[in-house]
């Protein structure tokens, strides 16, 4: 073993890596980009959760004061830093609950304070929107003290020591009588996660099986012979694309029936729909794949582009955070990316159970990347060398 051919052949490594700029971004630039997008998400702060209260309870003489179990709740609600507490009508509630604005609404019948007061029971009515079992169970878990703290308001709240029988005000029983809009309790994290988690694998090796097997046709001459006959560019795109999508659509295919069969996820959508929103996201794959691998020369050229287009995606994308729980300034980069609006769309239907025209503007953002990606990788690949 000589030292010094050992230095010669490590120093001309080390020429070619400072000659590439891309990789040496790649090194230097890129983890920075991303590890500081993930200390911004894992560091911010839960959003603030919209609670909606539609109090119509009378309330109750309790000694020489009138005691409203209802007024109660709402200003316990306020007292919370992390609620929105809003007042409602049934009809506000209901529209809330339907278009997720609200998270979860407390309902307080008429004569609910008298109610408590007979039956020494609080049960307190909630609907949770439910589409993310995680809040739900961060709700559930603060609205119990809610119901707590309502309870031992209660007992102080007038001169008469003990309720009809000589039971006292603390012998409360408190529960949540919980329902939910979509989904229920038998939904997890997996559940919320594995429609943005089917749409994020199937961007990632959609893109990438499409961008190395573009490369390999500009490698072996075939794009270049194809471009001395009458055949246009856009037609050249849209044929390769069509190909492309067959193994896509087969990959979505086993992705989706895996998750719902083999991980016995919990769904409330109907197949068929969700199968449409990953074909749309196979497509825009596809295109993607095609239009990146332009400005590729080999296949480690190809992997760099993963950490940007497919990683920072996955960061923003909506797979694990919520958009509305970022950083004010990160949200509109966010909406900036394909992703969102598939893992948006592909929750709305799986969870919700939304139909195709329920998600057709989400849908219409897809199309609309699919066209402008189409149209750039028609400029872009008659003009890429090898």
């Amino acid at each position: 073993m000589t030292a010094s051919r050992i230095l010669i052949l490590a120093r001309r490594v080390i020429q070619q890596m400072l000659a590439d700029r891309r990789t040496l971004v790649l090194i230097v630039v890129v983890p920075v980009i991303l590890l500081s997008f993930l200390g911004l998400l894992i560091r911010a702060e839960p959003g603030v959760l919209v609670v909606g209260i539609v109090n119509e309870d009378t309330g109750a003489a309790l000694g020489p004061l009138t005691v409203s179990l209802g007024d109660r709740l709402s200003a316990l609600l306020e007292s919370f830093t992390e609620f929105d507490a809003r007042a409602l009508t049934p009809a506000e509630a209901r529209a809330l609950l339907d278009n997720g604005t609200a998270d979860a609404v407390i309902t307080v019948p008429a004569g609910f304070t008298k109610e408590v007061l007979r039956s020494r029971h609080l049960a307190l009515a909630v609907e949770f929107e439910g589409s993310n079992p995680m809040i739900a169970e961060r709700l559930r878990k603060l609205l119990e003290r809610v119901a707590l703290q309502a309870a031992s308001a209660l007992a102080v709240s007038g001169t008469a020591p003990a309720l009809a029988g000589g039971e006292p005000v603390e012998a409360l029983d408190v529960a949540l009588a919980a329902t939910y809009r979509h989904s229920g309790p038998e939904y997890d994290t997996l559940d919320y996660m594995a429609p943005a988690l089917v749409g994020f694998f199937v961007f990632f090796f959609v893109f990438l099986l499409t961008c190395i097997s573009f490369l390999r046709e500009r490698v072996a001459g075939t794009l270049e012979r194809l471009q001395a006959t009458p055949i246009r560019a856009h037609e050249i795109i849209v044929g390769y694309m069509a190909g492309f999508l067959v193994f896509g659509l087969l990959q979505g295919a086993i992705t989706l029936l895996f998750t719902v069969f083999v991980l016995r996820i919990h769904y409330a959508g109907n197949l068929l729909n969700m199968f449409v929103v990953e074909a749309l996201l196979v497509a825009l794959s596809v295109n993607l794949g095609i239009f990146l691998s332009t400005f590729a020369q080999n296949e480690f050229q190809v992997l760099q582009f993963v950490p940007l287009v497919v990683v920072s995606q996955g960061l923003l994308g909506g797979v694990i955070w919520q958009v509305e729980d970022m950083p004010g300034w990160l949200q509109p980069v966010s909406r900036l990316m394909p992703l969102t609006y598939a893992n948006r769309a592909l929750r709305e239907v799986m969870i919700k159970g939304e139909s195709l025209f329920g998600v057709a503007d989400l849908l219409l953002v897809l199309v609309a990347f699919i066209v402008a990606v189409i149209a750039l990788s028609a400029r872009t690949a008659g003009r890429a060398k090898v």
